[in-house]
């Protein structure tokens, strides 16, 4: 039997406003800030495509339940974003992507084994977030012909729950010999205000620089021993879950990556870095 291992793993954003940068760009109305990540984003698609993984696994920070983990398994994600949050950035988007019904079982029943509360969709109704639309249609796999599995975030679980998810997608991932990327969907800090071009405070900052240096030492133990305080002091994007998720596919993978960090830009408050783990 293949034992499956992970391509990469990519700390990814979903902002709106970097969906529409090119059209802005070119009339000279997007701030020059957003051009770092931007570029960074085209980057990490490069890396993403030039792994072959056989299914992306993406952990969106807008697909937000309230008492289960949901796995979506639909074997075609198939459908039209216009964005609840910002409909004038993400409109008449269409994707159309297939899924892998097997491997989302597998995730599944890896869950109910360890007494998690967790659900199984396979609906062809049930809609893709702008979270994970944004990152996979726009630079991560354009063409959409990878399987991908959407995984939400639960408002009620905590950290130590989402980190328990990541390694329980490891295990699905080793046990059904697939080649996967996992994709954490989210800002770093998260404290936002009006005003796009805003960058994070000084100290948020500095925080979201030291995650990225454990990330990039490999130290990913020590990431996620040090991950409640820094979520309690630099409030990231839905609490750190989509962080925690993260760090528990690279524990339990028992990998080690190489990491490129493209690039930190701003997006009204928050940080948002584009990092790629990807396997040698």
């Amino acid at each position: 039997m293949n034992h499956g291992s992970f391509t990469g793993v990519y700390l990814s954003v979903h902002t709106p406003r970097y969906c529409t940068l090119e059209a802005a760009f070119a009339r000279k109305l997007a701030h020059p800030d957003f051009g770092p990540v931007r570029d960074g984003l085209v980057e990490q698609g490069r890396l993403l495509e030039a792994a072959h993984p056989e299914v992306i696994i993406i952990n969106s920070c807008h697909l937000i339940t309230t008492f289960p983990v949901v796995v979506d398994g639909t074997p075609r994600h198939r459908g039209v974003l216009t964005a609840q949050e910002a409909p004038e950035l993400i409109h008449g988007v269409e994707y159309d992507f297939p899924g892998d019904y097997t491997l989302a079982s597998a995730m599944i029943d890896r869950g109910r084994a360890a007494g998690e509360l967790c659900t199984l969709a396979r609906d062809v109704h049930y809609p893709l977030d702008y979270g994970t639309v944004m990152p996979l249609v726009c630079y991560l796999d354009p063409a959409q012909r990878t399987p991908m599995i959407p995984v939400s975030v639960c408002l009620v679980s905590d950290l130590d729950e989402s980190f328990r998810w990541g390694r329980h997608i490891a295990v699905a991932v080793r046990e059904t010999g697939r080649r996967a990327a996992f994709v954490s969907s989210g800002s770093v800090s998260h404290k936002l205000v009006r005003g796009p071009e805003r960058w994070p405070r000084e100290r948020d900052q500095e925080l979201d620089h030291r995650l990225a240096r454990m990330l990039a030492d490999g130290d990913y133990d020590g990431a996620w021993g040090w991950l409640p305080e820094y979520a309690k002091e630099s409030e990231p994007e839905m609490g750190g879950r989509h962080l925690a998720m993260m760090l528990g596919v690279l524990v339990e993978s028992g990998q080690r990556f190489t990491a490129v960090a493209h690039a930190y830009g701003p997006s009204s408050g928050s940080g948002n870095y584009v990092i790629s783990l990807t396997s040698p």
